[in-house]
């Protein structure tokens, strides 16, 4: 997903005062703690998100519905999916789990083009 990742890092790159994203190419950081999520789709992540379960768990698969994908993911194993695209859910599980959602909303696009209506600010340049 070379694409999608230039186009987030640009994006990322472009953060006031040359601020530096700590999930670079995203900006955005949800952490989850022992939860289980009902189907969905984040309708305003742009493009990509990545997934990185943790802990001491059994169960909790990862699943794709459009694409009919479960994936059995493992402590330290990630998935990278277009989750505005995908209705996707996990299962529940036995034991301790957190996962690290990395992903950049959509509206970043706006910050980009006219730094949200403050382009001329000085302090925006």
């Amino acid at each position: 997903m070379p694409t999608e990742y230039d186009i987030l890092v640009e994006l990322a790159q472009d953060l006031p005062g040359g601020e530096v994203s700590p999930v670079m190419p995203f900006l955005s950081l949800v952490v989850n703690l022992n939860i289980s999520t009902l189907a969905h789709r984040d309708r305003f992540d742009k493009d990509i998100c990545l997934v990185l379960p943790l802990g001491d768990f059994r169960g909790r698969a990862l699943v794709m519905f459009e694409q009919r994908l479960v994936f059995e993911l493992r402590s330290g194993d990630f998935a990278i999916f277009r989750s505005a695209e995908t209705t996707h859910f996990n299962l529940q599980y036995e034991g301790k789990h957190a996962s690290f959602v990395c992903h950049m909303d959509k509206s970043f696009d706006t910050w980009k083009d006219a730094r949200n209506g403050w382009a001329s600010n000085i302090h925006f340049n």
